[in-house]
């Protein structure tokens, strides 16, 4: 008889804070303004499909090197355009925690949680 292997796929919980989506509404009235209506709408769609990336394949975007990480719970951030978002991965949970611009001081992204 041959051997029986199982895949084991484990989902974690996405969660986003009310931070981000108060960011992510920011950015979007911003560039509504600079930029119209329509380059708003496919910043913020593009910046979602990346997260629902994050959802199946949590790390596939690099360690924040301004956050520290640790075994329990890694800081990681999507980079698009000028922006980074933010997240962290447990064990059960990725949170999606802010949304900043590059120019952002690392001393302040360091503090983020």
């Amino acid at each position: 008889m041959g051997e029986e292997t199982s895949e084991i796929n484990i989902r974690k919980r996405l969660v986003v804070t009310k931070r981000f989506k108060e960011r992510m509404n920011e950015i979007q009235e911003v560039g509504f303004q600079l930029f119209g209506e329509s380059v708003a709408i496919a910043f913020r769609e593009k910046i979602f499909e990346r997260i629902l990336l994050v959802k199946e394949f949590p790390e596939m975007y690099p360690i924040c090197p301004f956050i520290e990480s640790n075994i329990e719970k890694q800081y990681r951030n999507i980079i698009f355009e000028k922006y980074y978002v933010v997240y962290s991965v447990t064990k059960t949970t990725i949170r999606i925690i802010t949304i900043i611009h590059q120019a952002t001081d690392p001393k302040t992204i360091s503090k983020i949680r």
